[in-house]
């Protein structure tokens, strides 16, 4: 509001319930005759780069040469008929009738047509006249983040990881562009870590945390998945030590507490939680035994209690209350009992490692959950040392053949100190995906899938998606432990920097702060850090350097 009234960020509002509640901001809408309605995505004209017919095919294919969003003009068609258009982010795809994703059988006006934006590299239209025009819809964002080697594989995996990320960056961080276009938490919990290496853009996670946390009454869980509620409010905690923002804690809070206390009504009488008829149990696309009380669901369960706690102190501080569950300590209490009645039930002595189920007698190990608890359970070092060795390091193990887990996968690799693997998975299984002509990264990917098989999901054959948020993970991975930086604070107004060479020969690239960044160049010579903002701690060979801001501190790496 203009004029002898101003409103700002102070105000409250409600719906006529009397519910007062913070207003929401947004410096995407400063102007009173903008409609939210309307977000103020950029357009760009696209043009394909190669227009074919194909033997025994009626009709033309135009392909972009990579994967875009766009929305699609036709023109020069036939009113009288029918024309038949389908979308590909394959080219199999767009000449599958059937089972092409997005297809639409609609009659011209005039000799056009005109789409909406949609996911694709491929648009096959059956009428050989056809002309084709597209505008291209992305979010206006800043790629503050960057990373080069001189290597071309890495180097390619980093941008196409790039491209893939922005594109799913919308009003909200979406998981694909091309299926649901939807809202889920664990796929937000991993972009978060992205974005803060990429664009550090708080808006954007601020609106993806306050989609995925609904409204009132929580009768569900989020996304009706139980670990992505979990992954919800760790995600709440990650935001607030990245940005400060008590403001956003408070006005969430409402939210978070109700998540909470319906996850905790149900945990059953012994203290574990299980699925109930209609809830999904997730963790992974992949095999493993949920009979009863599931590992990973205890080991996140435990962790989200941790981070609500967390959250507690801030927004209550020491306020005094009669209510036990409004305490930080009931939470760490309940956090700490699960996690030692975790270890207790889920431990397997005569393997060393932890099994997926305690109830169904199959003591089965899988990567996924034992990969969760060496992160998140707080484990001492010996078990993480036999978790890493017979486990992930155990090829009898079922493999993981998402990006999802490979984020994880990774992240235990370069904590155990080894020094190749993450450029392995980058060369190999990122690199396989690229020898395929993707110019984007899969939602999922097996390299020992071939064909068109390699585009099937969900008992469908074009169901995956081939632009997929998770799988934009080596932006984090090679900022976090390739460039090393790492926020030790709240807002990073601590922050460390150990950079690690690991099986490259050089790179060079910057990581966004919050308010600054850090420049990091590194080979087998010397090491080269510049901070634009306080607070930063160069580690090296067992060595602290302070980073003053705005001077190269160097260092001899031979």
């Amino acid at each position: 509001m203009d004029g002898v009234i101003e409103s700002d960020e102070t105000w409250n509002a409600d719906d006529t319930s009397n519910d007062w509640r913070a207003v929401g901001c947004s410096d995407l809408f400063t102007d009173p005759d903008q409609s939210p309605d309307v977000f103020p995505f950029i357009y760009e004209k696209a043009e394909p780069v190669k227009v074919y017919e194909k033997e025994g095919v009626e009709g033309k294919i135009f392909d972009f040469g990579k994967e875009i969003f766009a929305a699609v003009t036709i023109t020069n068609l036939k009113d009288d008929e029918p024309t038949f258009v389908a979308w590909g982010e394959s080219e199999e795809e767009a000449l599958d009738r059937e089972w092409s994703v997005v297809h639409f059988n609609d009659y011209a006006k005039e000799g056009k047509l005109d789409y909406p934006p949609y996911a694709l590299r491929y648009l096959y239209v059956s009428d050989v006249n056809a002309e084709v025009s597209a505008m291209t819809e992305m979010l206006p964002v800043e790629h503050r983040g960057s990373f080069h080697t001189g290597e071309d594989v890495i180097d390619r995996v980093y941008k196409i990881a790039e491209y893939t990320f922005h594109l799913n960056c919308r009003e909200f961080i979406l998981d694909g562009i091309k299926r649901d276009r939807w809202v889920w938490s664990a796929d937000a919990y991993q972009s978060f870590f992205v974005n803060r290496y990429l664009f550090m853009d708080q808006e954007l996670e601020k609106r993806t945390l306050t989609s995925l946390g609904g409204g009132l009454p929580v009768v569900q869980y989020i996304n009706t998945i139980m670990d992505y509620s979990y992954f919800w409010l760790i995600s709440l905690w990650d935001y607030y030590l990245t940005w400060g923002d008590t403001h956003y804690l408070h006005q969430i809070y409402p939210q978070a507490k109700a998540v909470m206390s319906f996850c905790l009504s149900r945990v059953s009488e012994d203290g574990f939680i299980r699925g109930r008829k209609g809830d999904w149990v997730f963790i992974d696309w992949a095999p493993m035994d949920k009979t009863g009380a599931l590992l990973g669901e205890q080991v996140l369960l435990a962790e989200a209690m941790d981070s609500f706690g967390k959250i507690l102190e801030v927004v209550k501080g020491s306020e005094n209350t009669s209510a036990e569950s409004e305490t930080p300590e009931y939470y760490f209490r309940r956090s700490e009992k699960l996690r030692e009645q975790t270890k207790k039930y889920f431990y397997d002595e005569e393997k060393g490692v932890y099994i997926d189920s305690y109830e169904s007698g199959k003591r089965n190990v899988s990567r996924q959950n034992n990969i969760l608890t060496f992160l998140y359970l707080g484990i001492d070092e010996e078990q993480k040392q036999n978790i890493y060795e017979r486990v992930i390091l155990n090829d009898d193990v079922i493999a993981i053949t998402t990006p999802y887990f490979k984020f994880y996968e990774n992240q235990v690799h370069c904590l155990m100190g080894d020094s190749t693997r993450l450029e392995e998975s980058l060369r190999d299984y990122y690199g396989s995906m690229l020898e395929l002509d993707a110019t984007t990264l899969y939602e999922q990917y097996d390299p020992s899938e071939t064909g068109v098989e390699r585009f099937a999901m969900y008992g469908r054959p074009f169901e995956k998606s081939l632009c997929h948020a998770w799988s934009a993970s080596p932006v984090y991975l090679l900022g976090r432990f390739r460039m090393g930086v790492v926020n030790t604070g709240i807002a990073y107004n601590t922050f460390e920097v150990r950079p690690m060479l690991g099986d490259l020969k050089q790179f060079e690239g910057v990581v966004p702060l919050p308010k600054g960044e850090v420049h990091v160049s590194m080979n087998h010579e010397m090491l080269c850090v510049c901070s634009s903002a306080p607070g930063g701690t160069l580690i090296y060979n067992n060595q602290e350097y302070p980073l003053i801001p705005g001077l190269e501190v160097q260092v001899q790496t031979v």
